[in-house]
């Protein structure tokens, strides 16, 4: 099986094709390196086996930048994109209707705040107390049921409720090295103005510098039969509507133009990472690498 080849700044960038039992899989390495004058706090539950109550996202003892808080900064940078780009993209994919390339809020009862990005360039609105616009597909012996507009392009990526996207993650782990340092939190007594009492809080940061591995893998084709940028039907009923009237008909340009136009872009925009970012917390810095 053939590397899928790509532009990334220029230049031209080789994608590894495998396959994992009957499904195709593209992979790509990504690298995640905490900024000097940074630090990097995903947080963990209290250990019962520790005081600290400040401890970041560990498996086997090593920090780790856990897949869901990646997908989490990859998809709202997807969102951002597609708002920004949505012009451009409308001529790429021959688009007539504006909602068909805005992204979707995926929850189905967004909060009075997730509300107001409905004039920011979400797709949907609230009709009887009920939100029209999030990404979900119902099937039963007879019908699927799903908005008229379909699944929206991050969900597409990213998956929706009833139906599996085309992204898969790993978690991200740290190269040889001394990776954390303690960190220590006090509340001040606005009275005394010294340390309160009980206000002692022990944690932990990652330090700057400090590389992080791992991979973003394409469902290149799935064994129900879809493929990585063509649009999904179930029966008769497109559920990909925004894909259907591109006119680039190779499968392979199709593929590029995704990756190229929308991933990597979202990718390469992601900065920050985790909690604490009122305190200069998680500036991150996020490569595309070869290998």
């Amino acid at each position: 099986m053939s590397n899928l080849k790509v532009l990334l700044d220029n230049k031209e960038l080789n994608l590894s094709q495998t396959k994992e039992g009957n499904v195709e899989i593209v992979s790509i390495n990504v690298s995640i390196t905490v900024e000097d004058g940074s630090f990097l706090h995903i947080g963990a539950a209290p250990s019962p086996l520790t005081e600290k109550k400040g401890s970041v996202f560990k498996v086997d003892r090593t920090p780790v930048i856990p897949a869901t808080s990646f997908k989490g900064a990859l998809r709202n940078q997807m969102e951002l994109l597609l708002i920004k780009e949505k012009d451009n993209l409308k001529t790429l994919f021959a688009i007539l209707d504006d909602n068909l390339i805005k992204p979707c809020i995926p929850a189905p009862n967004p909060a009075k705040s997730e509300q107001e990005l409905f004039s920011f360039g979400y797709r949907g609105k609230i009709e009887d107390k009920k939100y029209t616009g999030h990404c979900e597909i119902q099937v039963d012996e007879n019908n699927v049921n799903i908005s008229e507009l379909g699944i929206c392009p991050v969900c597409y990526f990213m998956g929706a409720t009833g139906i599996m996207g085309f992204l898969r993650f790993s978690n991200y782990y740290p190269g040889e090295g001394d990776w954390l340092v303690d960190q220590t939190n006090i509340r001040i007594d606005r009275k005394t103005n010294t340390a309160a009492q009980r206000a002692k809080v022990d944690g932990e940061q990652v330090k700057p510098n400090t590389k992080f591995a791992g991979t973003i893998e394409i469902i290149n084709k799935t064994p129900q039969g879809f493929e990585f940028g063509q649009p999904r039907k179930i029966g008769e009923k497109t559920i990909d509507p925004w894909l259907e009237k591109w006119t680039e008909q190779d499968i392979n340009n199709r593929k590029k133009t995704l990756i190229e136009k929308i991933l990597f872009p979202a990718i390469q925009n992601i900065k920050l990472l985790g909690g604490q970012k009122s305190r200069g917390a998680g500036k991150v810095k996020v490569e595309i690498r070869n290998t």
